[in-house]
């Protein structure tokens, strides 16, 4: 409990800081903390170097190097943008935001059964459902909560403030299904290892545990799979929407899983090899072994 109620305060005093200055010095300060982070978070810089090691073999360590430095700066930023949320409005979203396939996701809402969004822990994820929000999309967030109660509930104020439906990721199955059926929008952060509950498929050269929850939800309502990324462009931002992927239905229930995981799998796995620096590689992604 004491170690929650130190996070909270560490939390609150991040707050004040970043709500003093203007967004373009509260990057710089957020840069500035991820480069402190890069030099003291041994145990996290190594586990992006494995990663990173074993998907890129021909880039050099000094490559390697410059990417993990980018990744923690990326994150240092994202941070100061996230306490930002509250003031992005369409002005915001038409000075800093360019918007590549719109058009794909208002294709895919005329449909009417929902479209279920992919999105990665890539660039600044947690601003898209915020832009999404100023098109007045009908947008349902899924977000796993942190074990610190009290810091979760700050998050989810900000995640919030921009008129987002927050719901965990333990929401019964038929409430997100229920989402879909009346043409919502529903966004899952799906990019991280699954444990013993994912489906293995090939992601970044690697068998990864993957989450197979899109795959369920489009199976069982035929809901079209986007995957959206939102890319850092120097001060401003480039957000990219996929083309909606279509179905693919047969009679063999766990080849579909597999064949629809893999599809919205290889969306973001270009998006990856083209912006290496913007991806989470702190994470242990193929932590779990196919056995």
């Amino acid at each position: 409990m004491r170690k929650h109620i130190i996070e909270y305060y560490f939390l609150k005093i991040l707050e004040t800081i970043f709500s003093l200055f203007p967004l373009g010095i509260s990057r710089r300060i957020g840069a500035c903390l991820g480069m402190i982070a890069y030099l003291v978070d041994r145990s996290h810089r190594l586990v992006a170097k494995e990663n990173l090691c074993a998907v890129f073999r021909d880039k050099k360590l000094q490559e390697i190097t410059t990417i993990i430095r980018r990744v923690y700066v990326n994150l240092g930023q994202s941070l100061a943008e996230f306490f930002y949320i509250p003031w992005i409005n369409k002005d915001f979203v038409n000075k800093f935001v360019e918007i590549k396939g719109k058009e794909h996701l208002d294709k895919a809402l005329l449909q009417g059964k929902g479209v279920i969004n992919v999105i990665g822990h890539f660039g600044n994820w947690e601003l898209i459902n915020p832009v999404y929000r100023v098109f007045n999309y009908p947008l349902t967030a899924v977000a796993y909560p942190q074990n610190n109660k009290l810091t979760n509930e700050v998050i989810n104020q900000y995640r919030t403030s921009s008129g987002a439906v927050i719901v965990s990721n333990d929401e019964p199955y038929k409430n997100l299904v229920g989402i879909l059926g009346k043409g919502g929008l529903l966004a899952l952060v799906a990019d991280q290892d699954a444990g013993s509950h994912g489906i293995f498929v090939d992601f970044l050269g690697k068998q990864a545990s993957t989450a197979k929850g899109p795959a369920i939800l489009a199976l069982r309502t035929q809901a079209p799979i986007i995957v959206t990324c939102l890319i850092r462009k120097g001060r401003n931002y480039q957000m990219l929407i996929s083309e909606p992927l279509k179905v693919v239905k047969t009679d063999n229930w766990k080849e579909d899983v597999l064949i629809n995981t893999k599809l919205w799998c290889k969306v973001l796995e270009d998006y990856i090899y083209q912006y290496p620096d913007q991806w989470f590689w702190l994470h242990r992604r193929w932590k779990t072994e196919k056995q």
